[in-house]
């Protein structure tokens, strides 16, 4: 069974990095020449010294510094200890764990318990839970507090389980059920804590100023905003429109989401809102490097701003998930982490020629070896 050693991932991923960055040189010229470590470092304010250091900020969540507007969103399934040391190293300034039950959490299930493990090398990093009883929530963040950074609670996932136990975007339905959550964590949390949500239930319940208002009103640091409604979950055209009203009507942080999966894309969305940050989130699956394409041009360090998304070479992406690989086994396991690297494998290599052919053989990946000899073979 193959082991690996995190510090010794840590090297081999800054030299991955530094690879990237000569690459990404060569098609999009670099006006600073940056070191791996300063990537996941960079500020907007160009000056950041050769060791990496620079503390000026974008934006602060309560007392936590965020030092570009570059955000990894929650997505269930994927945003695990790997993604999110991945979404740093390139560059995101703020990553988040996957959704995380309260009740989990507060009854001590085993499941929800390592959900909520983070390294530093994740730093800083939201833990996200989600609920419909105040009370439990209030319990669960209190218990994880010591974990994370920040607390996220999330008020927008429009899966049907999660709408069905009167979670997530159920509760954009219920103003006052919102309050009173938000209420309970403001009363037990020292750390931060943010909302996530949407802009709606549905086309006639447009009420994303109010909850937003609400949520500054009780001590929320930020709130991120998915521009659909619930009931559009992800289809349908994003309203930006609504989340530049939010901006300009409250104090705190406002993250804008929707559809950002370009340099272009990300600078329309970011100038016209006005907003904080921009949270990337489907988009990258497969392709962490994103974050640090949208990062160079929306910071100025190079003068890409298309819908064109940078794409290494097949060499690096194969250098790639073998190292990504290689985190997943250190976090949990070969067994678990080879099965579900598979899915992986088929993002990371999408587009491709001859990429439909190799796929077959990434669902018979039983082991590392397996899936070193797929990856060589593409």
């Amino acid at each position: 069974m193959k082991k690996f050693e995190l510090p010794n991932l840590i090297n081999e991923l800054d030299k991955l990095v530094s690879k990237f960055l000569r690459d990404y040189r060569s098609y999009n010229p670099l006006n600073k020449i940056f070191k791996p470590e300063q990537l996941r470092n960079l500020s907007p304010d160009n000056d950041i010294g050769s060791s990496g250091t620079n503390t000026r900020c974008h934006f602060k969540i309560g007392d936590v510094i965020i030092r570009n507007p570059i955000i990894s969103a929650p997505l269930a399934g994927i945003s695990d200890n790997t993604y999110r040391i991945f979404a740093r190293f390139f560059g995101a300034a703020l990553t988040f764990t996957e959704m995380i039950t309260s009740y989990g959490i507060t009854y001590q299930h085993k499941k929800s318990l390592s959900l909520a493990d983070i390294t530093d090398y994740e730093r800083p990093c939201e833990l996200q839970i989600f609920g419909s009883d105040p009370a439990v929530v209030a319990e669960a963040a209190r218990q994880i507090e010591s974990k994370a950074d920040i607390i996220d609670i999330n008020m927008g996932c429009p899966v049907a389980k999660i709408l069905k136990a009167g979670s997530g975007g159920y509760l954009m339905q219920d103003e006052n059920k919102i309050e009173r959550i938000l209420a309970g964590l403001s009363s037990v949390l020292k750390k931060p804590f943010t909302v996530k949500t949407r802009i709606g239930w549905d086309r006639n319940n447009i009420n994303i100023l109010k909850i937003a208002k609400i949520a500054e009103s009780r001590g929320a640091g930020a709130i991120s905003i998915h521009g659909r409604t619930v009931k559009q979950k992800f289809t349908g055209e994003v309203d930006y429109n609504l989340i530049k009203k939010v901006k300009d009507n409250v104090k705190i942080p406002v993250i804008v989401s929707g559809d950002i999966s370009s340099p272009g894309k990300a600078k329309e969305v970011f100038e016209y809102t006005g907003c904080d940050g921009v949270m990337i989130g489907r988009a990258a699956k497969g392709r962490p490097w994103l974050f640090a394409d949208i990062l160079l041009s929306l910071q100025g360090f190079c003068n890409g701003s298309g819908d064109t998304v940078f794409q290494p070479e097949t060499e690096w992406k194969k250098e790639f998930s073998k190292l990504y690989l290689k985190f997943l086994i250190y976090f949990k396991g070969e067994y678990k982490a080879v099965r579900e690297f598979r899915k992986q494998l088929c993002w990371i290599f999408k587009g491709i020629r001859g990429i439909n052919r190799a796929r077959r053989k990434f669902f018979e990946i039983e082991k590392y070896e397996d899936a070193e000899n797929s990856i060589d073979n593409i």
